[in-house]
């Protein structure tokens, strides 16, 4: 059972070892079929990261609405203030830029002639893309500069080692220390995340039942919403990289077995006790992995409620599977990601 990563759309290299170290290959949604960036086109030609893009209508709708928010970015960006101003006097020059536009007088014309406002419904599943595409590219940048800000810190260092500032006592005064980044702000808009994610997940028919994220802050977010919610799995040290990876395979397989139980099997059937045992020793670089099970919810109808979404044929798609309870995972490796 491979897990779905949420409610990012983008995940660091650090983040994808995590995952691949505990379930071998890991699902992230899209909200648009755009290129890859160099670092997660490499997860995707390793095998360790699988892309769906749910939601696949609407594309030049949503460039075109990315294109003009990224406009009104930049005409706010730098000398904002100027722009507008001039911007103003040119809209107060021209005949019929105010209230007798030519937008307005089009709309008027087809009141009249419909019998009614000409008043688009906003489309919530192309406004959760949009959000989704401008969070990821947040979460790209802030990732990015994380390595700049690490690499500073190693030439730092460097420099200081060639110096032999460390013998002098004097030059600890100069000493700074490492500035420390969580990658993608996890806390960051919690419930928006969730919302915008869970509409274009509720469009995935192929939907497994397990879920997985590095924030414990998402994880207390949804467990206040889910009083039935419990943990059935936990594991204090999986090791990362390379070690023990002879065993890696076979437990993987072993722990996948036991969560499509969880997600298929009745709630009353077994208990986490029952549970083949899996567990791996003590590792100086690892991991620990907790799996809690929400019963008797699907996890369109866990995650819909979770966001207040009201459920319609129209942003939903029944799932033939045999997922009847929802898994949550959580994923937290000691170093900041």
């Amino acid at each position: 059972m491979k897990p779905i990563y949420f409610p990012f759309t983008y995940v660091s290299d650090p983040v994808a070892e995590v995952l691949s170290a505990c379930f071998g290959q890991f699902v992230i949604y899209r909200p648009m079929g755009e290129s890859l960036s160099d670092r997660m086109q490499s997860l995707l030609n390793r095998g360790v990261m699988d892309v769906r893009v749910p939601v696949t209508e609407n594309e030049n709708e949503l460039k075109a609405a990315l294109k003009n928010y990224r406009a009104w970015a930049d005409l706010h960006r730098d000398g904002a203030r100027e722009k507008i101003t001039a911007l103003k006097a040119q809209m107060e020059s021209m005949p019929f830029f105010s209230e007798f536009s030519s937008s307005k007088i089009a709309g008027d014309i087809k009141e009249k002639s419909h019998g009614h406002p000409n008043n688009r419904i906003p489309d919530p599943v192309l406004a959760a893309r949009i959000f989704l595409y401008f969070a990821q590219e947040f979460d790209r940048q802030n990732h990015e500069l994380a390595l700049d800000l690490q690499r500073c810190g190693e030439q730092e260092a460097d420099l200081i080692r060639q110096l032999k500032m460390e013998d002098d006592p004097v030059a600890g005064e100069f000493h700074i220390a490492p500035l420390q980044s969580s990658g993608p702000f996890a806390d960051y808009m919690i419930s928006d995340r969730l919302e915008a994610w869970t509409r274009i997940f509720c469009r995935d028919p192929e939907a497994p039942g397990l879920f997985v994220t590095h924030s414990s802050a998402i994880l207390e977010h949804l467990l206040e919403r889910a009083s039935t919610a419990a943990r059935v799995m936990h594991f204090d040290s999986i090791p990362l990289g390379q070690e023990n990876s002879d065993a890696r395979e076979p437990w993987q397989q072993k722990m996948a077995l036991n969560l499509v139980r969880l997600a298929e099997g009745k709630p009353d059937e077994f208990s986490g006790e029952s549970i083949e045992h899996l567990d791996w020793p003590p590792a100086h670089n690892s991991v620990s992995l907790s799996v809690y099970r929400v019963p008797h919810q699907t996890p369109c109808e866990f995650f819909t409620q979770c966001a207040g979404i009201i459920r319609t044929a129209d942003n939903s798609v029944s799932s033939g599977n045999k997922v009847k309870n929802t898994l949550i995972a959580l994923v937290q490796d000691p170093l900041q990601y």
